[in-house]
């Protein structure tokens, strides 16, 4: 009898084991068959589904929802597609953490939802929770680098949403890094004006130590873009000291890229009829040059009042200028040189009356097309000595250069 019972148990005991490994095998075997569903080619979005839909499936699966709002003729849009959602480790990425979904702004449920979650501009990408919260957004294509799939990831990174962030500077959290990630996330989600309020407060605390401390560095090297504020003069007067710190390649760098930005916000401000341009910043700004010893200082500082020069109408000061720049190859290390003389030969086609400027204006023209070796710019600086040729009467010249031009274009 207790032999018959033995049994009974080593038989019970061996059918839990069979048991016991079957479900195993089944639960891996729907592991496996959900790992085989998650796409590595591409981001898998769902395209206009019904929102309560989505919001469902996304309480029910405790995913964030990542909205992808875009319209149907937008270029930037589909680049992104393009180049961006088809990389194996953002598909692989988004697939697992998100509820994709996108969105035609300009069809019905598309253009509620721009509606409620205030889109602007496209294309915009938002990260929403399950009650359809926003905590994360990004404006704009960004398909260089990892930019987008770095930010993308703070979505889902505790304490590094854009939301969370702002929570953690309610509460008075002031850490460099926080600091640091709460105004990139303003940035990355088109918010200007708060992102320069806040810049403006935080940088406005700090001293030169500060700014040989790197912790702090890496916002003012992102962030600090007046060139006249009493920050960055901060670091044109302890250049030395704080190169000595951070590498002094990279705060020649930061002195550059400031004002090289200011110089072509100038010079772009001169085409909007009504800008409230800052006149006096721009002479505060070639003031500082002049007084300055920061690399580069004759380069900026001819451009600076090149673009001075054209706002103002004085286009023969413009004219002496340049015909300096290129006879004393003043710029000839600048890179942009070329683009910058096209710019000017064309402010001179448009703004002057006398055949001297218009000659003067050619020879630079003649200049750029000849010493570029890209066809599509080569093509525009001849597009540009065409219609100076035009204005010099000189119809034949100018149409056979309209021809190179467009043979050029075809390279």
């Amino acid at each position: 009898m207790t032999s018959k019972i033995s049994n009974y148990f080593i038989k019970m005991s061996f059918a839990k084991t069979l048991c016991n490994s079957l479900l195993l095998g089944l639960i891996l075997s729907a592991s496996n068959a959900d790992a085989q569903q998650i796409r590595y080619d591409r981001v898998d979005f769902i395209e206009n589904p019904s929102w309560t839909d989505v919001l469902d499936r996304a309480s029910s699966t405790d995913k964030i929802i990542f909205l992808d709002g875009y319209t149907t003729w937008c270029a930037p849009c589909k680049k992104m597609e393009k180049e961006v959602f088809t990389r194996p480790e953002i598909a692989n990425f988004f697939n697992q953490k998100f509820i994709n979904v996108k969105y035609d702004m300009e069809l019905a449920q598309g253009s509620e939802l721009k509606e409620r979650y205030g889109v602007q501009a496209f294309p915009t990408y938002i990260f929403i929770t399950p009650t359809g919260q926003e905590i994360h957004r990004i404006v704009g294509a960004h398909t260089a680098g990892n930019d987008f799939f770095d930010w993308s990831k703070m979505a889902v990174t505790p304490g590094r949403s854009r939301a969370e962030l702002e929570q953690r500077y309610k509460n008075g959290e002031r850490s460099p890094a926080m600091m640091f990630d709460y105004m990139l996330t303003l940035r990355m989600a088109g918010e200007q004006k708060k992102e320069a309020e806040i810049t403006r407060n935080y940088l406005a605390l700090m001293t030169k130590d500060h700014f040989m401390d790197k912790t702090y560095w890496a916002a003012v090297k992102l962030f600090l873009n007046d060139p006249t504020s009493r920050e960055f003069r901060i670091i044109l007067e302890n250049r030395d000291e704080i190169g000595a710190a951070i590498g002094l390649d990279d705060v020649d760098a930061k002195i550059y890229e400031t004002f090289d930005q200011q110089i072509k916000s100038n010079i772009s401000f001169q085409s909007y009829e009504g800008h409230l341009f800052d006149k006096q910043a721009e002479l505060d700004l070639i003031g500082l040059l002049q007084q300055s010893n920061t690399p580069n200082r004759n380069e900026l500082l001819a451009r600076a009042r090149a673009a001075h020069h054209i706002r103002n109408g004085d286009l023969y000061e413009l004219a002496y200028m340049v015909d300096a720049i290129i006879e004393f190859r003043m710029l000839e290390n600048y890179k942009n040189l070329r683009t910058d003389l096209d710019y000017y030969a064309n402010s001179i086609a448009k703004l002057a009356l006398d055949d001297l400027l218009f000659k003067k204006a050619l020879k630079w023209a003649e200049f750029a097309a000849t010493n570029e070796p890209n066809s599509a710019e080569r093509a525009n600086y001849l597009k540009t000595k065409a219609i100076l040729l035009e204005k010099l009467g000189r119809n034949t010249e100018a149409a056979a250069t309209k021809k190179e031009a467009e043979k050029v274009e075809k390279m």
